[in-house]
């Protein structure tokens, strides 16, 4: 077990400092024209593979749909964007609570066949994205804001694995990831928590988005297990081959799928 444990992580490590290096690296720039094509490459990506694993082709209604959006925020501006991160609080609400009840595997529109899904997940991701960097509630740099939401969000994942892989016997939803446990999500939660008050106590983040932030750690789990729902409902092991020793776009910002429109729904409503 401890042989297998050290090799998974090294497995990883070579490609997660890579990335970290490379995302932070450009965060520091503070350069948008940087960071905003950063981030259509990534949603290329997205697309591609979705696509790729999807058993449905793309036809002219979802065009519609990809399309509305983006005409609508050129129309209407800001206040249609947080309606839109508004909607998508809202699924990651309802899957949460669908998670914990376990009935998530009697709904079939979540499945990488279903393009509309595709189509609103990556949306919801870069509108969330364009909200925190174009429109900050805060008067803490943008760009920080960011840098702690990306960090905060690999930290869960790393110390959920950490914890679950030392110490973890009960699994949490087995049917969807039978690996992860509720040791590893409990410590997870306490690890993260104990970060944040300690970035507050430094006085780097104000007392709103220190909640703020212990908000949304819940939905970096069910953006992961949302994730493992889609795969397992598509009987494959990873969305894609693109990231040594982690798989696909999808794979890589599973949780950040759910965390980023989250956060900058709530950050418009509070902040």
């Amino acid at each position: 077990m401890a042989k297998e444990f050290f090799s998974n992580i090294l497995s990883r490590l070579p490609s997660a400092i890579a990335l970290a290096v490379g995302v932070f690296g450009i965060l520091y720039l503070q350069n948008l024209l940087i960071i905003s094509l950063l981030v259509l490459v990534v949603a290329g990506f997205l697309c591609y593979e979705w696509l790729q694993v999807s058993l449905t082709k793309i036809h002219l209604k979802q065009i519609i749909f990809l399309i509305t959006p983006a005409v609508l925020f050129i129309c209407i501006g800001e206040n249609f964007v947080n309606y839109f991160l508004l909607v998508s609080f809202g699924f990651w609400c309802i899957y949460g609570l669908l998670l914990i009840s376990k009935n998530t595997g009697h709904f079939t529109l979540f499945s990488f066949n279903n393009n509309y899904l595709g189509i609103f997940l990556i949306q919801s991701f870069l509108f969330g994205l364009m909200v925190i960097l174009l429109f900050p509630n805060s008067s803490v740099n943008h760009f920080f804001v960011l840098f702690l939401l990306l960090f905060i969000t690999a930290l869960i994942d790393v110390a959920a694995y950490l914890v679950g892989s030392s110490i973890g016997r009960t699994p949490l939803f087995q049917d969807l990831s039978p690996n992860k446990t509720l040791e590893g999500f409990i410590g997870s939660v306490v690890i993260t928590t104990l970060f944040l008050s300690i970035i507050f106590w430094l006085e780097l983040i104000s007392w709103n988005l220190f909640l703020l932030f212990i908000a949304v750690i819940p939905f970096a789990f069910i953006g992961d297990y949302f994730e493992s729902h889609l795969k397992r409902n598509q009987q494959i092991k990873d969305s894609g081959s693109l990231i040594p020793g982690h798989g696909g776009i999808w794979d890589r910002l599973d949780s950040h799928m759910a965390i980023i429109p989250v956060f900058a729904a709530l950050s418009s409503l509070v902040l």
